[in-house]
């Protein structure tokens, strides 16, 4: 049995649940929106369940009610807790890394990888740290970044899941460090002086100027890349 359901909250069969539903093809789908451009295909459960943890939502079902199957979004999709450890999160990643380049291959795997990576950085919890700014957000507003270019990595950079990646916020960390606006020296985040800014952005990157980033220690090699690389 599914640890995820939801609960249908109206109509004639409303207090069922619904379970992720396994389409033809024997997969389960996370998806961000009905339109199927979006789905993510999963093979297993646990696989599924990553993805709602990150923030998908997903199709489901109940094979008791002559319905089609239904996109219910992340917040009304209960997980069930079970036993489970950082150990889990890791396997999924060594797999997907080794199965495709997916530097090549499809948005689908792209997206599986971000939310098996954000999944594992946060370690189940819902809030998270920018390595960044330092300032707290949701799992939906964090990225699991690759600190050095994830194409530039070997595999077994790749599979240096802890220290290759760290949270960064969507609230702008993220973009300005990829963009290279900003880098990592000696621990502490700089400006980039070859960069052109507005007054705004100025602003915003004054305020992170001299922030001091945590995972310095470990993953040193990979900041001193992108800043080589900027």
């Amino acid at each position: 049995m599914s640890n995820l359901r939801a609960t249908i909250k109206r109509g004639e069969h409303k207090g069922k649940y619904l379970y992720p539903h396994k389409h033809k093809d024997n997969m389960y789908v996370a998806t961000t929106s009905r339109f199927e451009e979006d789905y993510i295909r999963v093979n297993n459960l646990d696989e599924l369940e990553a993805l709602v943890k990150s923030g998908y939502g997903a199709r489901m079902s109940n094979k008791d009610i002559d319905n089609a199957p239904s996109y219910i979004v992340h917040r009304n999709i209960e997980i069930i807790p079970k036993k489970k450890g950082i150990k889990d999160s890791q396997d999924r990643l060594n797999s997907l890394t080794d199965e495709v380049d997916l530097d090549k291959d499809s948005v689908s795997k792209n997206r599986k990888e971000q939310a098996f990576l954000r999944e594992y950085l946060l370690e189940g919890k819902e809030i998270g740290t920018c390595v960044i700014c330092s300032n707290e957000f949701p799992f939906d507003m964090l990225v699991a970044a690759h600190i050095k270019k994830r194409s530039k990595c070997n595999n077994k950079e790749r599979k240096d899941f802890k220290n290759i990646a760290a949270l960064m916020c969507k609230a702008g960390c993220d973009d300005l460090y990829e963009k290279n606006y900003i880098f990592v020296k000696e621990g502490k985040v700089e400006l980039n002086s070859k960069k052109t800014l507005t007054p705004k952005m100025n602003k915003i990157i004054s305020e992170i100027i001299g922030n001091k980033v945590l995972n310095w220690n470990t993953s040193k090699k990979y900041y001193e890349w992108h800043k080589s690389n900027k």
